[in-house]
C-alpha cells in the first residue's frame, strides 16, 4: 500500500500546496523529499473531459456510474508512469506519487459528469508536477489513456479516438479537401496509385503510374508517406501546385483546386447477365455511389441483367443512415430497421419509400464474419423484406448504434446509444444475419451440393426462428443459431458461384426467398 505522510501545518507546505488549497478547496498532505517539482508542461483542458463525461452521461446505451467511471480513468494514468496511483477513500480521491500521499480531493458525485471532469484535470495537474513521465506526456497521451479507462467500463464498441487518426477517420466518412489521388511509394519513388473520376486530378490529365516529383515546390522524396497525404490535402478552394513525370518523360507543373473528396465505397462489374456491386463500407456517398452503379449496370446490359450480386463480405459498416439509404434503394414497403435506447432521440423507426432501383430484379447479398454493423443492416432489411436471398456465412453480429462526438481537442468519443433491431424484429447484437444458403460448412464445396438443401426442402426457418426468439438471454440458444452457419475461410469464388445459380433458376430463387420469411419476433 502507498504510505501516508504525516500531515503538516499550511505555513509549512511548499508553495505548490499551497496554490492547490487556494483554487481547488482541497484537504492535501504534503510531498515527501523525493517528489521534487518539474516545470510546467503543456496544460490539459477541463473542456475535453468535460464535454466527453458529459455525453457519455447523456448519451450512454445504459445509466452510467461516475464513481466507478471516473476512478478508472484516473488510473489510467499508471499507464504512463507506474509510480502514480490513484485511490479513493470514503469520500475522497487520493493521489499518491512514489507511494507518497501528493494530494486529497474531495470526490464528485456519481451522476456529476462535470464535478468528474474537474476533478481529472486537477488530479492530472498534480501528478505532473511530480512525476517526469506525465509532464513529458503530451495532453493528447493524457486524454486518451483517461478515456481509454472510462470508455473500458462501456462495451467494446465505445471509445476515445485522437486527433489524429479521428482526422483521418472523418476523411473517410465524409470527405476531404483534397485532389483525388491516392499514392504509392515503388523502390522509393512515388507513383499515383489511383484516381478518382471527375475529381481535380482526373480533370488535370493525372493517370495511374505518373511519378509525383514535387508538392507546391517540395521534392516528395525528402517527405514522409503520411506527410505526402496532409500536403494533398487542405480547404476546398485553396490552390496546390504538383510537378510529375509519366513513362520517364520531362516533368510538368499541375495546378489544381482542392474540392471536396470522399473516398469511393462501390465498384461493379458485369458477369454474363448478372451484375455484381461490392460495397467495401459506408461513408457519405455510399448509397449515391451505389444508385449510379446500379443505374451503369442496367444501361450497359439493358434488357439481359437478369439479378443483382450485392457484396457486402468483409465490410465492416460505416454510417447508419446510408445503410438506410443503400436498403431503401430495392425494399418499396416496410421497415427497414428500428433502434432502441436510453436517450429518447435514439428510439428511431426506418421505413422504405415506395420505389426500388432494380425494379423488382432478383437480388442476392453474399455476407462473412466480417461483415458488421451497417452491412448487417443492409443485408438483414433485404432478407426480412424478401427482397433478396442472403448466401455465405453467418455476420459479425455487431448490432449497435455508436453516435460520434467531436471534442474541443478535435479527437472523437465513440458511445454506443442504442440496439438495431431487424424488420423480424430480432436483434442483430451478437446474433449477426443467419444466411439463407450457407457455404461455409466443412467438406462443402460444390455449389449444386449447397444448394441441395433448399432444393429438397430441408431447410428449417422455423428452428432458426425460435432460436433468434430466445438468443438474446439463452446462451443455448445463441450458440446454436450461431452454429448453424459458423464463419471460416474458404474460396470466395464459391458464395458467388451459389449466387449465380440461384439467379438462373428464378423457381430455386423464389423458394429461397419464401424460406428467409418467417414470423416476426416481436413487434417494434
Amino acid at each position: 500500500m502507498p504510505r501516508t505522510l504525516a500531515r503538516r501545518s499550511v505555513h509549512q507546505l511548499p508553495a505548490a500546496a499551497l496554490l492547490a488549497i487556494a483554487t481547488s478547496g482541497l484537504a492535501f498532505a504534503g510531498p515527501s523529499r523525493a517528489l521534487t517539482a518539474t516545470p510546467a508542461p503543456d496544460p490539459v483542458s477541463e473542456q475535453v473531459f468535460a464535454v466527453g463525461f458529459g455525453k457519455i452521461a447523456e448519451v450512454y446505451l445504459d445509466p452510467v456510474d461516475f464513481d466507478r467511471l471516473g476512478m478508472d480513468g484516473l488510473k489510467g494514468l499508471a499507464g504512463i508512469d507506474s509510480a502514480v496511483t490513484v485511490e479513493r477513500a470514503s469520500t475522497t480521491v487520493r493521489l499518491y506519487v512514489s507511494g507518497a500521499l501528493a494530494a486529497e480531493y474531495g470526490i464528485a458525485g456519481p451522476t456529476d459528469a462535470g464535478g468528474w471532469a474537474a476533478l481529472t484535470t486537477r488530479v492530472i495537474d498534480r501528478a505532473r508536477l511530480y512525476s517526469p513521465a506525465l509532464a513529458k506526456a503530451t495532453p493528447e497521451r493524457l486524454y486518451q489513456v483517461v478515456f481509454d479507462g472510462v470508455t473500458a467500463d462501456l462495451d467494446g464498441y465505445s471509445r476515445y479516438t485522437g486527433v489524429q487518426r479521428a482526422t483521418n477517420e472523418r476523411a473517410q466518412r465524409e470527405g476531404y479537401g483534397g485532389i483525388g489521388i491516392t499514392l504509392d511509394i515503388v523502390n522509393g519513388r512515388t507513383l499515383v496509385h489511383e484516381v478518382m473520376p471527375h475529381s481535380p486530378a482526373d480533370r488535370a490529365g493525372l493517370a495511374e503510374g505518373d511519378q509525383l516529383l514535387a508538392i507546391d515546390g517540395e521534392l516528395t522524396g525528402r517527405v514522409s508517406n503520411a506527410d505526402l497525404r496532409e500536403r494533398l490535402r487542405g480547404p476546398t478552394g485553396t490552390l496546390i501546385t504538383l510537378t510529375t513525370a509519366r513513362d520517364g518523360g520531362a516533368p510538368r507543373k499541375l495546378l489544381l483546386r482542392r474540392e471536396r473528396v470522399v473516398p469511393n465505397t462501390v465498384t461493379y462489374s458485369l458477369s454474363g447477365d448478372v451484375g455484381i456491386v461490392k460495397l467495401d463500407r459506408f461513408n457519405a456517398t455510399t448509397a449515391s455511389g451505389l444508385r449510379g452503379a446500379v443505374v451503369a449496370m442496367r444501361q450497359s446490359a439493358g434488357t439481359a441483367l437478369h439479378g443483382m450480386v450485392l457484396d457486402l463480405r468483409g465490410n465492416p459498416g460505416g454510417l447508419l443512415d446510408q445503410a438506410v439509404a443503400v436498403a431503401d434503394l430495392f425494399i418499396r414497403r416496410g421497415r427497414i430497421i428500428s433502434t432502441e435506447g436510453r436517450n429518447p432521440e435514439s428510439r428511431q423507426r426506418f421505413d422504405a419509400n415506395p420505389d426500388d432501383v432494380l425494379e423488382g430484379l432478383p437480388l442476392v447479398v453474399l455476407v462473412d464474419g466480417r461483415s458488421a454493423s451497417s452491412a448487417e443492416v443492409v443485408a438483414s432489411a433485404l432478407q426480412d423484406s424478401g427482397r433478396a436471398v442472403v448466401v455465405g456465412a453467418s455476420s459479425y453480429g455487431k448490432g449497435s448504434v455508436q453516435t460520434v462526438t467531436r471534442l474541443p481537442n478535435d479527437g472523437e468519443l465513440f458511445l454506443t446509444w442504442s440496439r438495431i433491431y431487424t424488420p423480424a424484429g430480432y436483434t442483430l447484437h451478437r446474433q449477426g444475419v443467419q444466411p439463407t444458403v450457407c457455404t461455409s460448412r466443412a467438406g462443402q464445396t460444390d455449389p449444386e451440393a449447397l444448394l441441395s438443401d433448399l432444393r429438397e426442402g430441408r431447410l428449417r426457418p422455423a428452428q432458426i426462428a425460435s432460436w433468434r426468439s430466445k438468443a438474446a438471454d439463452d446462451e443455448t440458444a445463441l450458440n446454436s443459431l450461431r452454429e448453424t452457419c459458423p464463419w471460416k475461410e474458404h474460396e470466395p469464388e464459391l458464395d458467388l458461384k451459389v449466387a449465380k445459380r440461384l439467379l438462373a433458376e428464378p423457381g430455386l430463387y423464389q423458394r429461397a426467398v419464401a424460406m428467409a420469411v418467417v414470423n416476426t419476433v416481436a413487434e417494434r
